[in-house]
This record gives C-alpha cells, sequence and structure tokens, in this order.
C-alpha cells in the first residue's frame, strides 16, 4: 500500500513546495523591484515627462500603494495567469510571452537533445578509452567549453562557419529552417555539453570498477551490454538532473545567445524590455521564467525520490 501511495504523497508535497518556493520567489522580485534606485515611474517616462504623466505611470504600476498590496496583488493577479500590460504595447504581459515562448522552446530543446546526446556519446567514448590521447582529447575540449564564456563561444562559432565557411546563417529565424537554429543551439548547449561528458566520464569509471560490473565480465556478458543495460542505468539521474537544470535556464530565456543571434525568443524579449525600460514585462518574464525554473526542479526532485523508492 505504501509504495501505491508514495507517488500521490509525493506529488502533493512537490506541488505545495512548488507554491510556496513560488511565493517566496516573487516576494524577492518585489522587494528588488522596490528597492531599484529612484523612481521606477520616472525612468519609464522618461526626461521630459510631466509630473501628471508620472503620476498615471505610477497609479497604472500599483507604484502609489504600499508594498504589501502591491504584493497581494501580483499574487491574486498571477492566479488567473495576469502578468499584467506592457507599458510600450499596451498589450498583456502573458501574451507577449506566450508569442517568444515556442522560438524559446524550440532552441531550448534541441540544445538540451544535444547536450544529452552528445554528453552521452562522448562521455562513454572517454570512459572506455580511459588515459589515451581520445580521452584526454575529450577532456581537453570539455574544459575549453565550460571556461569560455558563452558570448565567446556565439561569436567564434559565427566567425567560423558563418563567415569563414559561409555553411550556416550567422543569425535570424525563419520558421522551422534548421539551419538557423544550429549555431545559437550548439551554443547554448556546449556548457551543458561538457559537464555531462565529464559526470558521464567519471561516473561509469565507477561503476564499471564495481564488484556487481566485475562479476558480469566474469560471466561473459558482452561490453557493449554492460555499459548500456547496466552501468547506464546507475548514472541516469545525474545526467537528467543537469539536463533538466539547464533545460529551465534556456526556457528562461537564453539572453546572450539570442542577442548575439538576433533569436526571436524570450531573452531577446527581456533585453528589448530592459531597452524600453518597460517594467511590467521585465517583471512578467523574470516571473514567467522563475515559476518554470522551480517546476523543473521539482520534478528533478520527484524523479531522485521516486528512485530511490522503487
Amino acid at each position: 500500500m505504501t509504495i501505491h501511495l508514495f507517488p500521490m504523497c509525493a506529488f502533493i508535497k512537490h506541488i505545495v513546495f512548488f507554491i510556496v518556493a513560488f511565493a517566496v520567489a516573487i516576494l524577492i522580485i518585489q522587494v528588488l523591484i522596490f528597492f531599484i534606485p529612484g523612481d521606477p515611474a520616472m525612468m519609464m517616462a522618461g526626461d521630459y515627462a510631466s509630473a501628471n504623466d508620472i503620476a498615471l505611470i505610477r497609479k497604472e504600476l500599483g507604484l502609489d500603494r504600499p508594498f504589501y498590496l502591491r504584493y497581494a496583488m501580483t499574487l491574486k493577479n498571477l492566479a488567473s495567469f495576469d502578468l499584467g500590460k506592457s507599458i510600450h504595447t499596451e498589450m498583456p504581459v502573458i501574451n507577449l510571452i506566450l508569442e517568444r515562448l515556442p522560438a524559446t522552446l524550440y532552441l531550448a530543446s534541441l540544445s538540451m537533445l544535444i547536450a544529452a546526446f552528445g554528453g552521452l556519446f562522448f562521455g562513454i567514448f572517454a570512459a572506455l578509452n580511459k588515459g589515451n590521447k581520445i580521452d584526454n582529447g575529450i577532456l581537453w575540449i570539455s574544459s575549453l567549453f565550460i571556461s569560455t564564456p558563452i558570448f565567446i563561444t556565439c561569436l567564434i562559432l559565427t566567425l567560423i562557419f558563418s563567415h569563414a565557411l559561409q555553411m550556416l546563417p550567422p543569425s535570424g529565424k525563419e520558421g522551422y529552417d534548421i539551419r538557423f537554429v544550429i549555431l545559437p543551439s550548439f551554443a547554448l548547449a556546449s556548457r551543458s555539453l561538457a559537464l555531462t561528458i565529464r559526470i558521464v566520464r567519471n561516473e561509469l569509471l565507477g561503476v564499471l570498477s564495481s564488484n556487481y560490473i566485475k562479476a558480469a565480465k566474469a560471466m561473459g556478458i558482452r561490453k557493449w551490454r554492460i555499459v548500456f543495460v547496466h552501468a547506464l542505468r546507475n548514472i541516469a539521474i545525474p545526467v537528467i538532473t543537469i539536463v533538466l537544470l539547464d533545460f529551465g535556464a534556456y526556457l528562461g530565456g537564453a539572453v546572450v545567445t539570442e542577442t548575439v543571434f538576433a533569436w526571436p525568443g524570450m531573452g531577446r524579449l527581456l533585453i528589448q524590455a530592459l531597452a524600453k525600460r518597460d517594467l511590467p514585462l521585465v517583471q512578467g518574464i523574470v516571473i514567467f521564467s522563475t515559476g518554470i525554473f522551480i517546476f523543473i526542479g521539482q520534478i528533478i526532485e520527484f524523479i531522485r525520490n521516486f528512485e530511490k523508492n522503487n
């Protein structure tokens, strides 16, 4: 009976934790906005705005209310998926976000697949060639990806594959044409790919040296079966954890990558909102991104707990 009740109890627990964590995150965001130097309404109105215009903006944003009322109103609006209206477009913020979400989801999904399958392939390859030139080369390249800032990776990829070799377009997006997403997805996945390679390699080496794997080898079980059937089951959780966490970050808006490659996703929308001082849009994107990240974190915890109890 306990086994059957665990998934439901764990699910309810994670939902409650998500709601509490999200409410705390909203509180932190509201506090940061409250302590922004200067008057946000004056910054948004511009240098030549009249006092009446500034007062209208303050009222529209709720800046004329006490802090606790603004926080309570934000939670109430979120319950109905209301993130407010953009100051510049006067469109609902949630609509603007949902317009950009498919592009970000497309980019993030491809990046996640590159990080997951590329990390597994090269990590296994490095582990099976421990100590030789292949292993050292894979480790060196992964270290390079980890230590290189993402905007440098974006620029190098653009210079090589767009300008020097002229193989891929340097920026933009045309429907779901795969050519436009290759460079930004690889740039976005580069750090996750490198970390996944190292995790798979190190975890696999540890598993392959365990007694039950040695016993499987002594029984004459083929090497590929030992690796792909027995060993990989023990390293699945660490790989899933890093890939899903980075996927949550991608969905939250890959600001640098989307800006460099002019990718019309949520990250670029955030930069445009900041440039226009569109506080409701900035706040809406941050809240939406935070919710996604916390939600994916709870999915990871649920998977871990389920694995421990089965």
